[in-house]
């Protein structure tokens, strides 16, 4: 259905080893989720054709990789990129924290739409991370804040569907 797409988008899915984007990538692509993590070598790409305002919109996902080796090779996948989500584990400090670092990473050309997540919130009795700390770095970073949880689905949808209706309406206009 992609070739039949109206609109097609590259959307860069960022953040340290572990913290769920190729199961986030996973659960809203294919509505599945595992349990066991096998690290992501260098790219993995997912496409999920959406329909807004009678218009079929393909989502290229691009999750990329988050170990320190693959660094190098990084900016090679924000090219051409549409939008960017920058994914953190809200029971890991270190994570958040991280999030700055992927963000200064980006070219400027990668901040215009974007999104930060709080992943794992299934996991509430292990948070670490407020929801506040969340959205105050989010607005420093000029991106909407969401929580999910790639396990249970919750906010996955939501999170893409506002990428996607930004995407647009930048389309459109």
């Amino acid at each position: 259905m992609e070739e039949n797409a109206d609109f097609k988008w590259k959307i860069v899915v960022i953040g340290d080893p572990a913290v769920g984007k190729t199961s986030l990538m996973l659960r809203y692509t294919q509505k599945t989720f595992k349990e066991l993590y096998i690290p992501t070598v260098g790219v993995q790409v997912s496409i999920k054709t959406v329909k807004i305002e009678n218009h079929l919109c393909a989502l290229n996902v691009w999750d990329i990789a988050g170990q320190q080796k693959f660094s190098n090779i990084r900016r090679l996948f924000y090219e051409g990129a549409d939008a960017t989500i920058i994914v953190f584990d809200i029971t890991d400090q270190q994570s958040f924290i991280n999030s700055s670092k992927w963000y200064n990473d980006l070219p400027s050309f990668n901040k215009k739409i974007g999104a930060l997540i709080g992943n794992k919130i299934d996991l509430e009795n292990k948070r670490v991370i407020s929801e506040e700390w969340g959205k105050t770095l989010s607005e420093k970073m000029g991106f909407q804040y969401f929580e999910t949880s790639a396990k249970n689905g919750r906010n996955v949808e939501n999170l893409f569907q506002y990428l996607a209706q930004n995407l647009y309406e930048k389309s459109s206009e």
